[in-house]
């Protein structure tokens, strides 16, 4: 998996945005970046995408949480990581803000509200700070 960033564009063009948030799992994943002072491990974000997920305690859904956890390793976070939007050092497993997140915000911020009124999951407006996303970090 490439964990570094080489060249990192200006900015990430709309259709970019759009595929990039088109799977529950990046936006649950950037929700519970969104949720933590940052680093956080990939450990805890698996937790936090289990119980969006599911609306319960990720400890009660262990089959799920290793499912997700590999698809989150091999799918979602590299896509993510190629596109600036979040930093993973593999060897601590942990996974930070990127300089492309801002990009993302306006559009999380819709889709937030679409994943609120879906219905059974566990997300919840107070648990999410899109906020924390805009701020231009360097690293």
């Amino acid at each position: 998996m490439n964990t570094k960033q080489t060249e990192i564009p200006d900015s990430l063009p709309l259709d970019d945005r759009l595929s990039l948030l088109s799977s529950h799992y990046r936006r649950y994943l950037l929700y519970g970046l969104s949720q933590y002072t940052t680093p956080v491990s990939l450990a805890v974000l698996t937790d936090t995408v289990t119980e969006f997920e599911h609306g319960t305690p990720a400890e009660q859904h262990r089959d799920e949480r290793l499912k997700i956890y590999t698809a989150l390793y091999h799918n979602h976070l590299p896509r993510l990581v190629d596109a600036g939007v979040v930093q993973y050092d593999q060897s601590e497993d942990m996974v930070d803000i990127g300089p492309n997140a801002p990009a993302l915000v306006p559009l999380l911020e819709e889709t937030m509200e679409h994943d609120l009124s879906a219905s059974g999951d566990g997300l919840s407006s107070n648990a999410v700070d899109i906020d924390s996303l805009r701020p231009e970090r360097s690293n």
